[in-house]
């Protein structure tokens, strides 16, 4: 454990002095989740309904810097013995209006998966065209794969009243020798409607679809099946 703190620590260049770190606003934000089933980076998980637990603190550093920071654990709720916990670290730097840049690391503790429990790094951007559409994309090294995973997606939102609104994600991935996939691996998407019930209090539903592209591994316990699922997140700010 030592070890994962150390490398985040380093993947984060970053030392605060004691004035600012007097003047950094907090914030926290709780999340409960079920899920039908649990897909990652377009592989299937778990095939039984999976609720999860999230912590998350946003950290601002200057203006155009901030930490995100958190941890999370989930389960099968049912006869699966899925489990998976971790914890993860991201640097967010605003270098404009639109523009975002990042890096991140993090840690995912499998158990009972053909996933192995490893060290994840990437770097990412995210430009925002106006205030509803923005696209993103990434690129990530998973060290328990020892394997390239990157992403580019469109993340479009829509107010409907002054408490809720409708938000679509899309997106394409693309792998390098991941666990027997190459290639372009899956397209996907997730369509959320999102309730806050105060100003602290939210509610979002959402219905999720993985499109394989590349569905030719031949991986022990690696399920090649487009899946569709849905969920509901409870989230609490404090």
């Amino acid at each position: 454990m030592k070890f994962l703190l150390s490398l985040l620590a380093c993947s984060l260049p970053i030392q605060l002095s004691a004035d600012v770190e007097n003047e950094i606003p907090y914030g926290i934000e709780a999340v409960t989740g079920i899920r039908s089933e649990y897909i990652y980076r377009g592989f299937t998980l778990a095939e039984d309904s999976v609720l999860d637990f999230q912590l998350e603190t946003e950290v601002t550093l200057n203006d155009s810097t901030y930490l995100h920071l958190g941890t999370w654990y989930a389960t099968e709720t049912s006869d699966g013995d899925y489990d998976e916990s971790g914890f993860f670290a991201k640097l967010n730097y605003q270098q404009s209006d639109k523009l975002t840049l990042g890096l991140s690391a993090s840690y995912r503790d499998f158990n009972s998966s053909f996933f192995k429990s490893d060290v994840d790094l990437g770097i990412y951007g995210t430009y925002q065209f106006n205030k509803d559409y923005a696209i993103h994309t990434g690129a990530y090294y998973d060290f328990g794969a020892n394997a390239w995973y990157a992403n580019i997606e469109g993340n479009w939102s829509k107010t409907i009243t002054d408490k809720s609104y409708i938000s679509l994600k899309t997106g394409v991935s693309y792998v390098n020798d991941y666990y027997g996939r190459d290639g372009i691996n899956d397209i996907y998407a997730r369509l959320s409607y999102t309730y806050h019930i105060s100003e602290t209090v939210s509610l979002t539903p959402y219905l999720g679809t993985s499109l394989l592209i590349d569905d030719d591994s031949t991986e022990p316990g690696i399920i090649n099946d487009d899946s569709t699922f849905a969920g509901l997140w409870f989230v609490v700010r404090f």
